[in-house]
Formats: C-alpha cells, sequence, structure tokens
C-alpha cells in the first residue's frame, strides 16, 4: 500500500490558510467601518461633524411649508403642498412630496413633484445634501448638477432644504419638521 505525500501536503497547507485566516473579534460599533457599505450614524460625535450632522438629519420629517419660483420667473411664492422625507442611519434618504396647488409648475401637478429614493451625502463644509443613486458606489467627490444637490439649514426643529438652479440661484425651498 502507498501513501502519496502529495494529497497530505495540500490538505496541511489548506488547513494551515485556514486556520490563518479565521477572523478576530470585530470592531466596536462606534469605531468599526466598513468599505462595502455606509456605516452607521453615531450618537457620540462632537457638534459640527459629519456624524453629528447626520445624527440631526436622522428621522422622518414632515413638509410644513414650500416656497417655489413661479414657472414664468419672479420672486418665490407658497405652494401647498405635502411630504415626508426620511433619512436613516445608514445614509439612506427617501424624499416624497405632492402638490395640487394650481400655482404650482404643471409638471410638478402632474406627477410627484419630488421622488427620490437614494443615498445623502452630506458634505459639512458646505452645508450640502448630495443626492446621490443608492445603486453602486456612491462617490461623496463627484460633481453634481445642481437639480442633485440642496443646501441645508437646521434652525430650532426644522430643516430647510433649498434646491439651486445651474447659476446657483435657488430656486425653491423646502421646510421640514421632525415627527
Amino acid at each position: 500500500m502507498r501513501i502519496s505525500v502529495v494529497p497530505v501536503a495540500v490538505v496541511a497547507a489548506v488547513t494551515a490558510a485556514t486556520a490563518a485566516c479565521t477572523p478576530g473579534p470585530l470592531g466596536s460599533p462606534h469605531t468599526a467601518s466598513s468599505s462595502n457599505g455606509p456605516a452607521r450614524a453615531r450618537s457620540d460625535a462632537e457638534p459640527g461633524a459629519l456624524e453629528a450632522t447626520r445624527q440631526q438629519f436622522f428621522g422622518t420629517w414632515r413638509l410644513i411649508a414650500l416656497e417655489a419660483v413661479p414657472p414664468q420667473g419672479g420672486a418665490r411664492a407658497a405652494i401647498t403642498a405635502t411630504g415626508t422625507l426620511t433619512y436613516d442611519e445608514f445614509g439612506n434618504l427617501m424624499i416624497d412630496a405632492h402638490t395640487t396647488d394650481p400655482d404650482a409648475p404643471v409638471a410638478a401637478r402632474e406627477v410627484n413633484m419630488v421622488s427620490f429614493k437614494g443615498r445623502a451625502v452630506i458634505d459639512v463644509p458646505n452645508k450640502e445634501l448630495k443626492l446621490m443613486a443608492l445603486t453602486g458606489n456612491v462617490d461623496p467627490n463627484e460633481v453634481l448638477s445642481p437639480d442633485r444637490r440642496r443646501k441645508y439649514e437646521f434652525v430650532d426643529d426644522t430643516l430647510k432644504l433649498s434646491s439651486m438652479d445651474a447659476k446657483g440661484a435657488i430656486t425653491a425651498i423646502s421646510t421640514w419638521k421632525k415627527q
């Protein structure tokens, strides 16, 4: 009876490699990060930091006011609208807003005025919220058209999102109250 040395060597190598790859303990959720997707927002962040801003956005918000530039131009005017904005702990954003206001642009009355589901990348230094696609990798440095960016401002218990045109002029302001 002959025993081959090659299969024994292969089994020994696979066993050694498997033992070397045994996972260690996972990091704390406060310090661990993932390169495979967004990290959960931390609750212990310093004010003004990205994590603190993510915590401010976190939750479900109700649309309480909307102003927009009329189709013929001029000053922003109030538009009657309803809507919900939800931002989760992983940076996912969903906005759903509707209007039947006759002063709203025709396109806004015919379809959802705003319907977005994807990732929101917060640019703290520029106070911008970048609306990114849900699929694929999210590049926070990607240059986006103005229709995919919103200036944000927290005032007391409200969130104001300003939409801009290609020249950077504010065309609409939506005000949201946390539920």
